[in-house]
């Protein structure tokens, strides 16, 4: 199994770095702490970047006349020219990066699910929306990984987003050195998750790079069809396609071997295992053969172990301790 790369992540300052909330605390981030040790990770906290204190009175956005402001209701302090002009420098100076984590429902980094208010006092919710940071981040990284640390308590968010940030990470190095022979291994070793993800973009992106060689755009082509397949995670039906012609490739099998493997299939669509136990399986046949063509594709290991979320969150957990009992 090949290295991983360090992947670079921005990620708001509250979550598990400093004390910057609007009530002068942290938040806790599993996801942030499992990735300090794997990741370069870069903060940002905007309130604090453009004065406000900390702690500091509660910010909301206003739509007025189809236009939306950043208002602070105690001081009635407007920020929006502020944090836009913020944004817009803030992100020109950025650099390199891979993927986002943000805390969610802040109306300067909340990714879609932040309450819009008609008015500064009190009022009712007319809509959510993006916070005014956030919003200009998606902007300018459509197809990145962007995600909020909330909704990636969730095992199947985060495997997702996890999927994404290192091949993002992986081909971000490839295309600063600019070679296409490491572009073409790369694509070779993405071929069974691309393919459970989105096999006809896969097509594509295998067609491109047929004539690597003659075109300049290439890198710039490619990179458009990988932010499109890892865009949303593909259907079930597609995983398992994928997981059966790895499996097929994966050295000689008898008749035993590829039934159980036809019926763990089975049970997996019809979810009565977790996919971790397919991946286990093919993982084992692909070693035992050792063909190269399936034991180094990232279908197998997308990221590095360390960062899968755990099993049983409440293994340890004693259910049988009653009172009385």
């Amino acid at each position: 199994m090949e290295e991983f790369p360090r992947p670079v992540l921005l990620v708001s300052r509250c979550l598990e770095f400093d004390k910057v909330r609007f009530n002068g605390q942290k938040v806790s981030s599993p996801i942030v702490r499992d990735l300090m040790p794997f990741a370069d990770i870069k903060t940002v906290c905007p309130e604090v970047e453009i004065g406000l204190g900390v702690p500091r009175e509660s910010l909301r956005i206003i739509k007025i006349n189809d236009e939306y402001r950043l208002i602070q209701p105690k001081s009635g302090l407007d920020l929006t020219e502020k944090m836009n002009s913020f944004a817009e420098k803030f992100l020109d100076g950025l650099g390199e990066v891979d993927g986002f984590i943000f805390k969610g429902l802040s109306p300067s980094m909340g990714l879609g699910n932040v309450k819009v208010y008609s008015k500064a006092e009190m009022s009712p919710v007319v809509e959510r929306s993006a916070g005014f940071f956030a919003g200009h981040v998606i902007d300018r990284y459509r197809g990145y990984p962007i995600e909020e640390s909330e909704r990636l308590l969730n095992p199947r968010i985060r495997h997702h987003f996890l999927t994404g940030l290192y091949a993002f990470a992986d081909f971000r190095q490839i295309k600063d050195q600019a070679s296409t022979d490491r572009l073409m291994d790369f694509h070779r070793k993405n071929r069974f998750l691309f393919m459970s993800y989105n096999p006809a973009l896969f097509d594509k992106m295998s067609g491109l790079l047929g004539g690597a060689g003659k075109s300049g755009q290439v890198f710039e082509e490619y990179g458009s069809l990988l932010k499109e397949t890892l865009r949303k995670p593909g259907s079930e039906y597609l995983k398992i396609e994928a997981a059966r012609k790895m499996f097929l490739i994966s050295g000689d099998k008898d008749n035993n071997e590829s039934s159980f493997f036809e019926k763990m299939l089975g049970r997996y669509a019809d979810n009565r295992i977790s996919w971790d136990a397919v991946i286990e399986v093919l993982r084992m046949f692909s070693f035992r053969a050792l063909v190269e063509e399936s034991y180094n594709d990232r279908f197998l290991y997308p990221y590095p172990e360390e960062l899968k979320a755990p099993a049983d969150e409440n293994r340890e957990k004693d259910y049988w301790h009653m009172n009385g009992i």
